[in-house]
């Protein structure tokens, strides 16, 4: 299997196990502002926030660690097992850690419903563990399950305790632990993790050398943290807990088109670091960097031109201030987007600490620009911040990238690119239902147009795959025959 067609393969598999529980969950954000004040869905949202702050300091990134050295020792069952084993056992005494420190602390925390933080946190310190173990073997199929299974049992148990029990707030975090339990559980059971752990096979040189990579990375993770969850921080303590509700909505948009994003960006990680040492990679990470800079620009330009008509249909009138928000925030994930598939280079060079570096540097920007700014234009201090971060962190990247391997996106594409992102501004503030639609009929237009090479592609992979399965059902017939 070549290279694009191990790259389009690997997406598809792992979008179908997400694709349709995340239009699912998306088309309940009318039942969500709905049922919740600003405030509990804003108070919903910090406490998921400060689990992602303490994920990375109780796991250490090790899951990161797993899935990267699996990708040398792919194949070998025996050094796989040792991997596994190692920072199993290491991750087990970093959560007693955890819950030790936790019940010490406990009387000093002044917040509702904070045994969440101890339950949730350490569920998901072996989910992950799990979900890049399955990645890491190369199962594709049973990583996009496992992500199918808890982004549909999160929405339906969401919507048995808000709508059946109408528990509120309380049962959106019993909802969010029982969708990480069932998806814990289905892990263990399908990825055959079983075989694999033998405690006389820890390594204490091997948790050295996967340390060595994965340490970093929690600076790294917490300035991610820093720069996606501060300003929901900020917003909180400067402004409550209702205006944070209004950001969380706003950020639900912009989160669908990352979400998408993730889901390639699995697959992209795990090309380049296979192909990192062909010879023609440098043509080959520029055609596909220019491809998929291509298909995220058009798609963040077509949610910009869809809310004009879709925002008033989905979003309780409440929450109407996150509209002005949204353009911003969405401008603001292509510049994410485009970090992510540039600092794949670092992962395939185990370039951690460049990594963090970049990402730090980012973390200060987007904590500065908020606290200089949230008292005098308030919740949009936020999302300003967020792009200004992610926008210094592409530049960054881009250069110091392109000094070792030259992956750039081609100058035509940049151009339109850029010309469309001031077409759909105009016009989302403009307030113009008429001029919105024609921008909209223009977005559309101009975004199959771009994408015509990528969907001829896609269309190419299926006749093949389809060929290939006919070739060997015919071949299997004929056999029978004779």
């Amino acid at each position: 299997m070549n290279r694009k067609k191990e790259l389009a393969r690997n997406t598809a598999i792992l979008t179908v196990g997400r694709l349709c529980t995340q239009f699912i969950s998306f088309f309940l954000l009318p039942l969500y502002t709905a049922v919740l004040a600003t405030h509990e869905y804003g108070t919903y949202d910090v406490m998921i926030t400060y689990a992602a702050l303490l994920l990375p300091l109780v796991n250490w990134q090790f899951d990161q660690g797993l899935f990267r050295f699996m990708l040398d020792d792919r194949g070998d069952r025996e050094k796989l097992s040792e991997l596994f084993t190692t920072l199993l056992l290491s991750s087990v005494m970093q959560c007693c850690l955890y819950a030790v420190v936790f019940f010490l602390v406990r009387p000093f925390l002044r917040m509702d419903y904070k045994e969440f933080l101890l339950v949730y946190v350490i569920l998901h310190v072996f989910t992950a563990l799990l979900l890049q173990f399955v990645r890491g073997l190369g199962n594709s199929v049973q990583y996009a399950v496992a992500s199918f299974i808890s982004a549909s049992a999160t929405t339906v148990l969401n919507v048995i305790m808000l709508v059946v029990l109408k528990m509120g707030l309380p049962g959106l975090f019993i909802s969010t632990v029982l969708a990480q339990i069932l998806t814990l559980v289905y892990l263990v059971a399908a990825s055959g993790c079983i075989g694999y752990f033998s405690p006389d096979r820890v390594r204490l040189p091997l948790l050295k050398t996967v340390g060595a990579y994965s340490l970093p990375l929690i600076p790294n993770n917490l300035a991610w943290w820093v720069v996606n969850a501060s300003d929901r921080m900020v917003i909180n303590v400067f402004l409550g807990a209702a205006a944070n509700g209004i950001y969380s909505v706003a950020n639900k948009f912009p989160g669908v088109f990352i979400r998408f994003y993730n889901i390639l960006n699995l697959s992209w990680t795990e090309t380049v670091s296979l192909h990192y040492q062909d010879e023609d990679r440098d043509e080959f990470f520029s055609e596909t960097m220019t491809s998929l800079f291509k298909l995220f620009a058009c798609g963040c330009f077509c949610i910009v031109a869809m809310m004009p008509f879709a925002f008033p249909v989905l979003v309780n009138i409440r929450y109407e201030a996150a509209y002005n928000q949204i353009p911003i925030l969405m401008y603001a994930m292509i510049f994410r987007v485009l970090v992510g598939l540039y600092s794949c280079i670092y992962v395939a060079e185990k370039n951690a600490k460049k990594i963090a570096f970049t990402s730090i540097a980012a973390a200060v920007i987007n904590l500065t620009v908020d606290l200089l700014f949230i008292r005098k234009i308030h919740v949009y201090a936020a999302s300003v911040s967020t792009l200004v971060a992610f926008l210094t962190m592409f530049i960054f990247r881009y250069f110091d990238v392109n000094k070792t391997v030259t992956m750039k996106i081609r100058r035509p594409v940049v151009l339109w690119s850029l010309c469309f992102g001031v077409l759909n501004l105009g016009s989302y503030y403009c307030g113009r239902k008429i001029v919105q639609l024609i921008v909209l009929a223009a977005t559309l237009v101009y975004s199959v147009v771009m994408n015509l090479d990528m969907a001829a592609s896609g269309v190419r992979l299926i006749k093949s795959r389809f060929g290939s399965l006919h070739s060997s059902r015919k071949g299997g017939e004929d056999d029978e025959q004779n």
